[in-house]
C-alpha cells in the first residue's frame, strides 16, 4: 500500500512538471511571438521626413536664368520691387528671396515649370537648397535634377532638357515622361519641338512618346512652322 502511494505521488509530481513544462514552452512561444512582433514593427520602413524649412531672409539676392526657348522672357508684379526683362535662354538676372515670393504666390507656374531657374545664391551662409526649402520648390527641384542626372552640389543648366532628350535611353525617357510633374513635362516638350525645327532632334520613338501627351500631329504641325535660326540652346 505504502508502495502504491509513493507510485502515486510520483505520477502527480511528473503529471505536474509535464504542465509545467508545457506552459514553459508556451510562455516561451508567446515571448517569441512578441519579439518578433515587436521586430517587425522596427523593422517597418519610416516615413521619409520632411527637410527642416529655413528662415531665408527676403532681401537675400539669387541668380535666375530664363529657360524659355524661342522668345525673351518678360514680368512685371507691382509688388515687387523690379521687373524681369530677359531677351534670351541663358540670361540672368539677381532678384531677392521676397520677390520670388511674390512671383510664387502670383505665377507659380513661372517657378515650377521652370521658365526660371534658380541657379545659385549670393550668400555665404545661405545655400540654394535652403532658398529652395523656403520657398517649397525643394520637391521641384529634386525631380529636375533626377531628370537632368545631377550629382550632389551640380546647379541646374539650361542644357540640362535638351540633354535629357537627346541622350537618354529609351527606356529611362519613357518612364521619367510618365512620372515627371505636368508642368516640368510641358517644358520638355516644347524644348523637343525646338529641336525639332532645329533639326537637332529627331528620334521617332521619343517624338511618339512625347506626342502621347498632346496630339498625334504636334510634329508634323512643327513643320509647317519657322523658327528663328538665332535660337541657341
Amino acid at each position: 500500500m505504502e508502495k502504491q502511494r509513493n507510485n502515486n505521488n510520483y505520477n502527480r509530481n511528473r503529471n505536474n512538471n509535464s504542465r509545467y513544462n508545457n506552459n514553459g514552452n508556451r510562455n516561451n512561444r508567446n515571448d517569441r511571438g512578441n519579439r518578433n512582433e515587436r521586430n517587425e514593427r522596427n523593422e517597418q520602413p519610416q516615413r521619409p521626413q520632411r527637410k527642416r524649412r529655413v528662415n531665408v531672409d527676403r532681401n537675400i539676392e539669387v541668380i535666375v536664368v530664363s529657360n524659355v526657348v524661342g522668345s525673351k522672357f518678360f514680368y512685371e508684379n507691382p509688388r515687387m520691387s523690379q521687373n524681369i526683362d530677359l531677351a534670351k535662354i541663358g540670361d540672368e538676372e539677381y532678384i531677392t528671396v521676397g520677390d520670388l515670393r511674390t512671383m510664387l504666390n502670383s505665377n507659380r507656374k513661372i517657378l515650377e515649370g521652370f521658365q526660371l531657374l534658380i541657379t545659385d545664391v549670393v550668400d555665404n551662409e545661405v545655400t540654394l537648397e535652403d532658398v529652395l526649402i523656403y520657398l517649397g520648390l525643394d520637391r521641384k527641384y529634386e525631380e529636375y535634377y533626377d531628370l537632368a542626372n545631377k550629382q550632389n552640389g551640380e546647379l541646374a543648366e539650361v542644357t540640362d532638357i535638351k540633354d535629357f532628350l537627346l541622350k537618354a535611353p529609351i527606356n529611362a525617357f519613357e518612364k521619367t515622361m510618365e512620372k515627371i510633374d505636368s508642368k516640368l513635362r510641358t517644358r520638355v516638350i516644347e524644348m523637343a519641338v525646338v529641336l525639332f525645327k532645329l533639326k537637332e532632334f529627331g528620334d521617332y520613338n521619343k517624338m511618339r512618346i512625347i506626342e502621347s501627351y498632346v496630339n498625334d500631329e504636334l510634329f508634323a504641325d512643327a513643320n509647317e512652322t519657322e523658327v528663328d535660326e538665332d535660337i541657341y540652346i
